[in-house]
């Protein structure tokens, strides 16, 4: 595509088109007059993520775009007499963090939500919820969780009996951390109406005793059975919630939100935020595949919308977690011989599948299926193949979600196909700690596998999975260039061979990111004519030596989040 042909950008307050843009910037930093910055970043470390250019001293923002990045005599060429200089002391300035897989919604609820994901025994559990009861008005739930028990000893999987004496009137639901497992209580189950005769929903189980009677542990589709009896959010409480989670993240340096299953009343929500101008990161939703004709009917296509909030993807589900034994293989756990896993419901007829999405790939939603087991991965490639070949070839930027456990002749599909592995590299750290039990030595050396993927030519989307992962940028990439788990068994790293250097790291989680979301034209690199979305870090990311001193990398703070120009946040 010629920069004539291109499509317009924003220059200050004006639409223009690239080509005239690219002659504007250059006449002005040629000192012939013309606009002058409205901030200038000076005598700073930046790493602009540009290969034609890494490394510089100064950005200059004017509006909502970088207008120079270079040296600071060249970038002082657009001072002015109103324009805004920080000094940034030669600390760090890099492109903002581009979470490619959040539930923001679910995000925001963790942070008022009893935690239980560091509660190391069954005893501290069941206090955190009886603590969290005590304040919970009635009629009102406790929820939240992230409970693990592969932190207890020994690892045996919470169930009602130990949490229904401290609960007796207050319904609860908590799920596992990797949101496919929930324990409900007693109060919970009544109200949802499931007893030891109710059958398992497709795609879950309902975990019983001896006797059949429910545990109170749910997988999956099962879930759903208590979360429909659960009370909306209102819409003020709905708002609170986004608020606070948007202040989070841009506390971490987190400019750009990919949302996935977004409920449409929380899109809602993020609308009446941009309309106000009160949006701090930039967020693209991507709704639940069975749904896709809601946007297909308004033709809504790939990328649709402003630069603050975009639609036009959908995500669907595959199959479940790892943890939860539910993450579909084509061998079985290791650790339970007679299960492969679950498929979803999503999945169940598989001609349904197939149907809707080829439906919607023809209507140009861009299509994200989370799928964690070898054989669930192998799966929605077959199913990308088919629609390629009803549909013929285009620029679709297909993804797959998690992507945890690949089978050996799978890698070179999704190069074919051009499939964009969103992964998430806390994942590696946290599973880490047992993976191997449930896969077995040969599968594992094939799961969380991201250098793999790079050295078959795969482009790798980095993200967190918040809130089943900490939002935190510095840990996913600490994750992704240490592999240490969090049990401190494997300080070398865990299949360290499939370590990322800080550079392809960083790479993935901003330009990576970017190009999952058809925005790789206008962020995830720090250039002329790109939005102004950058963070600034207290310690020099770039210049640590891994081998020396890598758990220092958890340690860095962002000192300024920007995000169209505008700071949003400030330590």
């Amino acid at each position: 595509m010629s920069l004539a042909s291109a499509r317009p950008v924003v220059f200050g307050r004006l639409l223009l088109p690239l080509a005239a843009c690219a002659v504007l910037l250059a006449g002005c930093a040629s000192g012939r007059g013309g606009p002058q910055a409205d901030l200038i970043i000076t005598n700073a470390d930046v790493w602009t993520g540009n290969p034609a250019q890494p490394d510089a001293e100064a950005v200059a923002v004017l509006g909502d775009r970088i207008v120079a990045v270079g040296t600071t005599s060249a970038v002082n060429r657009w001072r002015g007499p109103h324009t805004q200089v920080i000094d940034a002391n030669q600390r760090t300035v890099m492109p903002g963090f581009d979470d490619a897989h959040v539930h923001l919604l679910d995000g925001g609820e963790q942070l008022d939500d009893v935690q239980l994901k560091d509660a190391r025994s069954p005893a501290e559990f069941a206090r955190r919820i009886a603590a969290q009861a005590k304040k919970t008005p009635p009629g009102q739930w406790v929820l939240g969780g992230n409970w693990d028990e592969e932190a207890w000893t020994p690892a045996t999987l919470p169930t009602r009996a130990l949490i229904d004496p401290v609960t007796p009137d207050t319904p609860v639901f908590v799920t596992r951390y990797d949101g496919h497992e929930g324990l409900a209580n007693s109060v919970a189950l009544r109200l949802a109406g499931i007893t030891a005769a109710t059958p398992d929903p497709p795609g879950g189980v309902i975990v019983r005793d001896a006797q059949g009677r429910p545990t109170g542990l749910l997988k999956d589709a099962a879930e759903g059975l208590v979360e429909q009896v659960i009370p909306p959010l209102s819409p003020g409480e709905r708002m609170r919630i986004v608020k606070r989670a948007l202040r989070y993240a841009a506390s971490l340096g987190v400019t750009s939100l990919q949302d996935m299953n977004p409920a449409y009343a929380t899109i809602e929500t993020y609308s009446q935020l941009a309309e106000q101008g009160a949006l701090t990161a930039r967020i693209y939703v991507a709704p639940i595949e069975t749904r896709w004709e809601d946007q297909a009917r308004l033709g809504i296509r790939h990328a649709w919308g402003s630069s603050f909030l975009r639609l036009g993807a959908v995500k669907g589900y595959a199959d479940g977690s790892l943890g939860s034994h539910t993450a579909y293989f084509f061998q079985p756990y290791a650790d339970q011989p007679g299960n492969r896993g679950l498929l979803t419901d999503e999945m169940q007829p598989l001609s349904g599948i197939r149907a809707r999405l080829t439906a919607a790939d023809a209507a140009g939603l861009q299509i994200c299926m989370h799928a964690i087991g070898d054989e669930a991965v192998s799966m929605v490639l077959d199913l990308y193949q088919d629609i390629l070949q009803a549909n013929g070839p285009r620029d679709r930027r297909w993804r797959i979600e998690h992507a945890q456990t690949v089978a050996p002749k799978d890698f070179d599909r999704f190069r074919r196909l051009g499939v964009i592995a969103s992964v998430q590299p806390y994942h590696a750290i946290d599973d880490g700690r047992w993976a191997e039990q449930r896969l077995g030595p040969e599968r594992v050396k094939t799961s969380y596998a991201y250098k793999t993927f790079l050295d078959h030519g795969v482009r790798l989307a980095l993200g967190t999975d918040w809130p089943v992962a900490p939002l935190n940028p510095l840990l996913t990439v600490y994750a992704a260039v240490t592999r240490a788990t969090l049990d401190g068994k494997h300080p070398d790293g865990w299949m360290p061979d499939q370590k990322l250097t800080i550079a392809q790291a960083v790479s993935a989680y901003t330009a990576g990111s970017a190009y999952a979301e058809f925005q790789a034209r206008q962020k995830g690199i720090l250039s002329p004519g790109r939005l102004a979305d950058l963070v600034m870090l207290d310690t020099d990311l770039f210049g640590f030596d891994v081998s020396v001193a890598p758990a220092s990398i958890r340690d860095i703070k962002v000192d300024l989040t920007m995000v169209g120009g505008r700071i949003v946040y400030k330590r």
